[in-house]
């Protein structure tokens, strides 16, 4: 696998998979674990980050420009009026494309997503917490909505 100059693995990350899966350039990948599917691409100014693993199959098409993030902050205010101090959650959740979905350019994919077989997310879409596009479906929007069959 090639990985251009211009775009940066974090020194944490383990990389697993495919020799043959093609990076992009200006991609930040800063996960623990990336698994790389048998001719997998990632577009160009995409970045793969948080705490949770992400799993991408054979053929996954990620377009340019996606923020994939297996972990995010949930803030929440303290019930005491008069603390107005916040607590911080940290979710973290695996990320896992099956094998051939395509990922438009430009969408956001949070934690705990899962796209199965031949699932295809619109360009600019949100894809939000523990959400699921079925094997074959179309889905796009914010958030996003499976809209119908590939």
């Amino acid at each position: 696998m090639d990985i251009p100059l211009t775009s940066k693995i974090s020194a944490r990350t383990q990389v697993v998979g495919s020799a043959n899966a093609k990076i992009g350039d200006y991609v930040l990948i800063t996960v623990p674990r990336l698994q790389l599917g048998n001719g997998s691409q990632i577009g160009a100014g995409t970045k793969i980050i948080g705490r949770g693993p992400v799993v991408l199959g054979a053929h996954v098409v990620i377009g340019y420009n996606c923020i994939i993030m297996s972990s995010s902050d949930r803030l929440a205010k303290s019930m005491d009026d008069a603390s107005p101090e916040f607590e911080r959650n940290i979710i973290t959740a695996p990320i896992i494309l099956e094998d051939y979905v395509y990922v438009g350019s430009g969408s956001v994919i949070m934690p705990g997503v899962t796209i199965r077989r031949r699932g295809v997310l619109g360009a600019l879409s949100y894809l939000s917490h523990n959400q699921e596009i079925p094997a074959g479906k179309l889905a796009w929007g914010i958030p996003a909505k499976i809209m119908g069959d590939r």
